[in-house]
């Protein structure tokens, strides 16, 4: 997926997406932090399971695959998508290694924040540590909820709740609900996303395009009936966690 213009270039105004957990004051600290502003093309291998990382990226264009190979020259197993908006591997900061790949799906920007900087920030300010926190705890929830739809589902539900759950991500990295998304995401990537194969993939696109829901063309995502496609998918996003706008005091 590349966006029709870059979403996130000017970092001193907070991102939409599940950054926006954070208040304006905390994004306000972490912003300068975020340097070295990266670009992945698709395909590309951002860092490999047990490297030894010594930074978090932030992502903020594109979208990234966590996965993990299956065997020798066996396609991977996709256990999480990052969306713009979100940082793909703050889980790092803590484990420094990780257990699987982090891969680029397309035209990717990210920007990187070291974790001694970012050690230094939290040691100082309890409350953005629990913010960064709440972050790692939601790609927590949405593991297991990619669990349960992949162990549990039908094919044709389980598409369309890996779409709904897409197009509510992408809502949120847009800031505003559209009927049109960038999708360059293939078959093969939805196939390694819901564990089926990639004809099983095509066949319950055809079903969804013809009960009128969404269609997969050109590039574009398209919502022609979301609350059907919500139906189909038995999709309730309350596991995403989505960020609640600021109270105002």
């Amino acid at each position: 997926m590349t966006t029709e213009q870059p979403l996130y270039h000017d970092l001193t105004v907070k991102p939409s997406g599940m950054v926006d957990h954070l208040s304006d004051a905390q994004w306000a600290k972490l912003a300068p932090l975020l340097v070295q502003h990266k670009h992945y093309a698709p395909g590309n291998v951002v860092s490999r399971r047990g490297d030894f990382l010594n930074h978090s990226l932030l992502l903020l264009d594109g979208l990234i695959a966590r996965s993990v190979p299956r065997g020798q020259r066996a396609r991977s197993t996709f256990v999480a998508l990052q969306f713009p908006g979100e940082f793909v591997d703050l889980h790092a900061f803590p484990l420094k290694r990780l257990d699987h790949d982090v891969v680029s799906l397309t035209d990717t920007r990210v920007a990187t924040v070291s974790h001694d900087t970012l050690h230094e920030l939290l040691n100082g300010d309890v409350e953005l540590a629990r913010k960064l926190w709440l972050m790692t705890l939601v790609d927590a929830s949405i593991h297991r909820h990619w669990v349960m739809r992949n162990s549990a589902m039908r094919a044709l539900a389980r598409v369309a709740n890996f779409l709904c759950e897409f197009d509510a991500r992408m809502t949120a990295a847009y800031g505003v609900e559209r009927q049109s998304l960038p999708f360059s995401l293939r078959q093969t990537d939805i196939a390694d996303a819901t564990g089926l194969t990639s004809v099983h993939v095509s066949r319950t696109l055809r079903e969804l395009r013809e009960h009128g829901c969404c269609s997969v063309t050109g590039g574009k995502l398209l919502i022609h009936d979301r609350n059907g496609l919500h139906k189909v998918g038995m999709f309730e996003a309350a596991y995403l966690y989505m960020p609640e706008p600021e109270a105002v005091i």
